[in-house]
């Protein structure tokens, strides 16, 4: 689409269908800046901006899992918290087909070793966190020394696997997937079980 032709669709979606900069970038594909250029003129209303963050805060999650509700209203430990997402992920790789490995050390940057056609790929294992707001997430940092947090470095995993006891999930996402973030990864429906990704 020529770029007078694309600026008249996104004019057309702002105008008559009402549509966000989000919502007109995704359908397409023009810039936010360009976006900012040429609907500097046709703002949405108080109104409409409002109704759109009450929906954007209301995030679907799933149904609470069996294993959810089994210690539902329980104050988890980290330690217990650790043992389930390890013992969640064993399972899922062992369903899978592959032979895990566990770490010989507690502490070690690897929860799980797995042999993939000769490579050895290192797992780390990490509670996905459910914040009062926006989506559950994975924390990036790990604890080295007394308690002091740093962010996880590269070669400290293959790949790292965020289980979400609330909706029996496990999300796998490579080195590479998660090397330009800073702090944490939102969980997100095409990491969900992508055991996949370990064979690729």
């Amino acid at each position: 689409m020529a770029k007078p032709e694309l600026k008249a669709e996104c004019v057309r979606l702002r105008v008559e269908e009402r549509l966000s900069y989000k919502e007109i970038e995704k359908r397409t594909g023009a810039s936010r800046g360009s976006l900012s250029l040429w609907l500097v003129d046709y703002p949405l209303t108080e109104k409409e901006k409002d109704g759109r963050q009450a929906r954007g805060q209301r995030k679907p999650r799933p149904l609470p899992s069996t294993f959810f509700l089994a210690v539902k209203g329980e104050s988890l430990t980290r330690a217990r918290k650790a043992r389930i997402a390890e013992a969640a992920v064993l399972f899922r790789l062992a369903l899978h087909g592959f032979v895990p490995f566990g770490a010989a050390f507690d502490g070690e940057r690897a929860d799980w070793v797995v042999d993939v056609e000769g490579r050895l790929l290192r797992l780390q294992v990490k509670w996905v966190k459910t914040e009062s707001h926006g989506l559950p997430l994975v924390s990036l940092n790990c604890t080295e020394g007394h308690n002091q947090q740093r962010r996880y470095q590269q070669g400290d995993f293959d790949f790292i696997v965020g289980y979400d006891l609330l909706a029996d999930l496990a999300y796998v996402w490579s080195w590479k997937e998660v090397e330009k973030h800073k702090k944490s990864i939102t969980v997100s429906p095409d990491a969900a079980e992508r055991w996949d990704k370990l064979r690729t």
